[in-house]
């Protein structure tokens, strides 16, 4: 069986050190500043982000049981959140000094990930007003501004969590 190249490459980065165990020595990177405060902040963040995305689909709002235009960007919104979720547990894991083959992917990953919950929420919210201008509340209209509220503070939590990631300084050690 072939490796992929690419996918593998990381792998050259460790050498066997004097002792038989193997080492990393590739680059490493870190949070210039107070890292621990700043996991903490981004830890925050994702737990407020993970809070409201699964919230949202707790609720039985009007459109939300039968509604294809509603119910599949919360799918993948649901889908970027794992993916946010595990690069940024990866990264908060990893500690002050974080490897390449962990920092490269996965901060991009957390910038994109946050984007892309707070594009499909924002898509999620325009399916349901849409069903609701088409079908009215179906008797649920608590709930269905209750969802729209949670939608509109994930779209702000995502563009937040964005914003505050790209400010990160890392620096390459």
């Amino acid at each position: 069986m072939m490796l992929s190249p690419r996918k593998w490459k990381f792998l050259d980065n460790f050498k066997l050190g004097p002792d038989g165990k193997y080492v990393f020595t590739g680059d490493t990177f870190s949070l210039k500043g107070d890292w621990k405060k700043q996991y903490l902040k981004l830890s925050l963040m994702n737990v407020a982000l993970a809070l409201c995305v699964i919230g949202s689909g707790l609720i039985n709002a009007a459109g939300m049981n039968n509604t294809f235009y509603v119910i599949i960007p919360y799918v993948v919104e649901v889908i970027c959140l794992f993916v946010l979720l595990w690069n940024s547990v990866r990264i908060v894991y990893a500690g002050q000094v974080v490897r390449s083959y962990i920092y490269q992917p996965g901060f991009s990953r957390v910038c994109e990930g946050a984007v892309a919950i707070a594009v499909f929420s924002l898509l999620a919210l325009i399916g349901s007003v849409i069903f609701t201008a088409l079908h009215g509340f179906e008797g649920k209209t608590l709930q269905c501004i209750f969802y729209w509220v949670l939608k509109l503070i994930t779209v702000l939590f995502g563009v937040t969590l964005n914003r505050f990631a790209v400010k990160l300084e890392w620096e390459k050690l």
